[in-house]
């Protein structure tokens, strides 16, 4: 009798430790994704190259200052390379970002047209009238292109937590890269493009 009692309990242990459902809470560091895709943007596409102006000679500034905002940006500094790192480890992701690159004039002539917008998905949307077959398929092609930058980042924030690339993780972690992206596109969009805001409200920047 006492061999059935345990062996019953055994039983109803191991049905509800298969049944219970573990959450584990992934660190984002939003502000470090989003320099991220700026980084890997530049590294990738070729695109926000730096402009090395020369500065107005001047009072220099205090090594204490220049001291203070290394120590304060160092680490910073240091997560988004590791992040850009992990992504241009994912050669779909580095084949993504150069077609990207290789069709922006023709995307940035949707955008200057106002046929196309930056929606806040993270993807092209049409705002108005109907596109050709060809310009149908470049719209087609870019958003693929944007939906596996996306998911490599998400890849790689679970990754960084050193977390199995499961579903559930995929799905905790993937919009809040779709949100980071899709900022970074509305801060590099160029004035008179369509731009729509988190709460789906569309607006010329």
């Amino acid at each position: 009798m006492k061999g059935k009692i345990k062996f019953l309990s055994t039983a109803i242990f191991f049905i509800f430790v298969s049944c219970a459902v573990i959450t584990v809470n992934i660190y984002f560091p939003e502000k470090d994704v989003k320099e991220a895709y700026k980084t890997l943007e530049k590294e990738l596409m070729g695109t926000d190259q730096k402009t090395d102006e020369k500065k107005p000679a001047g009072k220099p500034e205090s090594s204490i200052r220049f001291e203070f905002i290394t120590s304060a940006y160092a680490q910073d500094s240091e997560l988004v390379e590791k992040i850009a790192d992990m992504v241009k480890k994912m050669p779909d992701v580095v084949n993504a970002y150069k077609e990207v690159g290789a069709r922006i004039s023709d995307i940035d002539r949707l955008r200057d047209s106002g046929v196309a917008g930056e929606g806040n998905g993270g993807l092209l949307v049409v705002r108005e009238g109907n596109l050709s077959p060809a310009d149908q398929k470049l719209l087609d092609l870019e958003n693929e292109n944007r939906k596996t930058i996306m998911k490599g980042m998400a890849k790689a924030i679970i990754r960084l937590n050193k977390q199995p690339e499961n579903e559930a993780n995929l799905k905790q972690v993937t919009p809040q890269a779709v949100e980071q992206f899709a900022s970074r596109r509305r801060d590099a969009a160029k004035k008179g493009w369509w731009i729509q805001d988190a709460s789906g409200n569309w607006s010329k920047k």
